[in-house]
């Protein structure tokens, strides 16, 4: 007869072999369910998109943000302005006072009046921007609407980005859709690279056969917006920049460069809402550092359906003041350095043009037009400015 402890082995073997069997039947079992679902049973269905995640953030960027029918317009009536002024003097002649001053110099038109608009003073063909190029373009709508706003064969306009993103995103969307086939000659060119390593050829054309990848031909007009001097947080390197701009000009050009100032640019905590036709615009500025100078902002967007794209762009900028930027340029070895300042604030009235009621649309009213600034006594609550560095032919 067998021993109670040879029993208990027995039972224990028995049981293990039992549990053994039914982990391996329940295995399969869990198996053929993950395999093969019971018929009948409804998928889940996949949420919706919102408005959101299928926007595109630079086509939101670009209509709350960005003015380029606008600047184009201040460029323009700017290198004008400045060309008859400057020119002029090195020609030894006056002509900046208007018909009264330039007595019968300056041809009339139809009506019997002067006009200086193309009028040579010395200097063919230099009384008009032909060339413009855009430094930190991002998506390159300045260089498109460089083009669009004349038809002239020799506009030529060249865009640069270190962000290979933008770049695929200017050739694919911007050069596309808003150049309205007036870009037959390829008169806009891009280039993907540190805009420091691109530097100016002396070649006057501006062809196809003379740009490179780190080469573009010298330019009448450097445009840097979007604060793009602000990235620059230590002096030496603005500096550099601004040296580096005057070598990319021709004998005669214009480097415009926007700041932003005022009591508000050093506080923080500043929160403000737009509406911009189907969406709302927010912008953000905080962590003002008195010490070094810098504040970062933050812009959003909130769709329709609520949906919201938060601290879409964010930017760490130095806050230069205007002495500050000025003075860099004349260090850098610019002949001059003239401020514009935008005169036209969100309470001014549109003037029922399309393009007014267009920008009233976007929320863009408070961008108007450049005026020169001398001097002033008070400092605005805000203000935006164009820093131009000027460029003389050497004597």
């Amino acid at each position: 007869m067998p021993s109670s402890k040879s029993k208990v082995h027995g039972v224990s073997a028995w049981l293990k072999a039992k549990d053994n069997e039914t982990e391996s039947v329940t295995a399969v079992a869990i198996y053929e369910s993950k395999a093969e679902p019971r018929k009948g049973r409804a998928k889940k269905q996949q949420r919706p998109k919102t408005m959101a995640e299928l926007a595109d953030k630079y086509q939101l960027y670009q209509q709350a943000v960005q003015h380029p029918r606008k600047e184009v317009r201040n460029l323009d009536s700017i290198y004008r302005k400045l060309s008859s002024r400057y020119l002029d003097n090195l020609s030894g002649r006056d002509h900046s006072s208007g018909p009264e001053r330039r007595g019968h110099d300056a041809p009339e038109d139809a009506s019997g009046n002067h006009s200086d608009e193309d009028f040579d003073y010395g200097y063919s063909g230099r009384r008009q921007a032909q060339s413009l190029r855009e430094d930190f373009c991002g998506t390159a709508v300045l260089c498109a609407e460089w083009v669009n706003s004349n038809p002239c064969a020799n506009r030529h306009a060249y865009g640069v980005d270190i962000d290979p993103e933008v770049i695929d995103y200017a050739k694919k969307h911007t050069l596309e859709q808003n150049t309205h086939g007036s870009d037959p000659d390829g008169r806009i060119k891009l280039v993907c690279a540190d805009v420091l390593n691109v530097r100016g050829d002396d070649s006057r054309a501006q062809g196809s056969n003379h740009i490179g990848e780190r080469t573009v031909p010298r330019v009448d007009m450097i445009a840097s917006f979007n604060y793009a001097m602000c990235y620059f947080h230590k002096r030496r390197d603005l500096v550099r920049y601004l040296r580096h701009s005057l070598g990319n000009l021709n004998d005669f050009g214009l480097l415009f460069c926007d700041l932003f100032g005022g009591h508000e640019a050093v506080r923080s905590g500043i929160s403000r809402v737009r509406d911009v036709g189907t969406f709302r615009y927010y912008f953000r500025q905080n962590g003002y550092d008195l010490v070094r100078s810098t504040i970062r902002f933050s812009l959003g967007f909130r769709m329709q359906d609520g949906s919201m794209l938060k601290d879409c762009f964010t930017y760490d900028f130095r806050v230069y003041s205007l002495c500050e930027l000025r003075e860099a340029m004349l260090e850098a070895g610019f002949d001059d350095v003239c401020v514009w300042m935008n005169v036209k604030n969100s309470s001014d009235e549109s003037d029922g043009s399309d393009a007014e009621n267009d920008d009233e649309k976007r929320g863009d009213v408070g961008f108007g037009a450049f005026e020169e600034l001398v001097s002033t006594s008070e400092m605005p609550e805000s203000f935006n400015v164009y820093v131009v560095g000027v460029k003389l032919p050497a004597k």
